[in-house]
C-alpha cells in the first residue's frame, strides 16, 4: 500500500508545521511531525483499525495525533489523506467535494 496525499492534506501539513514552529518553536515542530508520520506509518500497516465515519464522506476512515485528526480513506492499494484537521474544526466544513 502507498500513501498519497490531497493537495488540501499537504496544506494543512504545511500549516501544521508552520503554526507549531511559530508557537512551540523547533524541538516541539520535529517532535509533532514524527509523531504525525509515526501515525501515518500506523495507518499503512493497519488501516483496518481505525474508526470509520461515512457520515463525512464514503470510505471515510479517521486517526488522531494530538489535537489533530487525520481523515483518510483506501482507494485499491493507495491510503490516501484527505485532510489533518484541528479536532476542534467543524470537520464537514472542511471536507472537498466528492
Amino acid at each position: 500500500m502507498t500513501l498519497h496525499f490531497t493537495k488540501a492534506a499537504v496544506t494543512d501539513l504545511q500549516a501544521i508545521r508552520d503554526y507549531t514552529l511559530d508557537t512551540w518553536g523547533e524541538e516541539q515542530e520535529t517532535a509533532y511531525l514524527k509523531r504525525l508520520w509515526s501515525r501515518f506509518g500506523q495507518m499503512l500497516e493497519s488501516p483496518a483499525r481505525f474508526r470509520s465515519r461515512d457520515d463525512l464522506f464514503e470510505g471515510c476512515q479517521i486517526a488522531a495525533e494530538g489535537r489533530h485528526v487525520i481523515l483518510f480513506r483506501i482507494e485499491g492499494d493507495i491510503l490516501q489523506i484527505v485532510r489533518i484537521l484541528h479536532s476542534a474544526m467543524d470537520f464537514k466544513r472542511h471536507i472537498p467535494p466528492p
